[in-house]
């Protein structure tokens, strides 16, 4: 994004979280977040889904999802070592509003977080983490077996990983019953087209539990949106309470070891 494009942004977002609302005493919408209040969330993505981007905090549907998983599930009694992928930045500061956990972000590029590695060969020794964070990393990943066995090596024995990655049951009118992924597909354009990111290298379906499952873990699929009344998930913005949005999205993955 160009310096003219991100200043254009930034006024807007200030604008949308701070003086709009003022003049718009409909009030709808809030992030758990951060706490901002408003008609609704910005558009968002590249099709520009409504009702999306906080304009205060930048969290997104699932980011508001995890905020509020986490929240409800992270344990506040005991110390945690916390490993997090690719890390979103209002994740990243849940994690460090809490005493108890000794937090670490890590990326392939290392300007993105604390630590630079690799998913698919990390520094780490065996059983060093009580909690691993990764969520829509393993779309990007060729070899993303080979990195879910580097996730549960590095899990301890009571340890949970939240493994999440966008799954489609349909792409382009067409069914997708199984984990699409051509290797031979290599073009960034062409990638956009065949898995909907010209980075992403794979379209998952379902059968993303097996895949977990089949790298050693034993996965429970928690489908905490469900749990959540439907005031909540709407005045939060969450998905799947939207029709861009897949069934899955609202499902989080907790992967342990067997």
């Amino acid at each position: 994004m160009k310096l003219k494009d991100k200043i254009i942004k930034k006024s807007d977002d200030l604008y949308q979280a701070y003086v709009y609302p003022v003049f718009n005493r409909k009030r709808t919408i809030s992030c758990p977040c951060c706490g901002w209040q408003g008609p609704a969330f910005l558009p968002h993505g590249l099709e520009k889904r409504p009702n999306s981007r906080c304009p205060k905090c930048d969290s997104l549907e699932r980011f508001r999802l995890y905020y509020l998983y986490l929240k409800k599930n992270l344990p506040t009694d005991k110390q945690l070592n916390v490993l997090h992928f690719a890390p979103e930045k209002i994740i990243t500061k849940f994690f460090k509003k809490y005493a108890n956990i000794d937090y670490l972000s890590v990326d392939l590029n290392p300007a993105k977080a604390m630590q630079q590695e690799d998913i698919t060969q990390l520094s780490f020794k065996d059983q060093t983490f009580d909690v691993v964070f990764c969520s829509h990393v393993l779309e990007h990943i060729p070899d993303d077996r080979k990195a879910m066995r580097e996730l549960m090596r590095v899990l301890k024995p009571a340890g949970v990983a939240y493994i999440l990655v966008p799954i489609m049951d349909s792409y382009k009118g067409k069914t997708i019953d199984k984990t699409y992924e051509d290797f031979s597909i290599t073009d960034p354009q062409e990638r956009e087209s065949a898995f909907g990111q010209h980075d992403h290298v794979r379209i998952y379906g379902r059968d993303f539990k097996e895949r977990l499952e089949e790298a050693g873990f034993v996965v429970t699929i928690d489908k905490f949106v469900e749990s959540l009344s439907t005031d909540q998930a709407e005045r939060f913005a969450l998905m799947p309470k939207n029709s861009f949005a897949n069934e899955t999205d609202g499902w989080i993955y907790c992967c342990r070891r067997s």
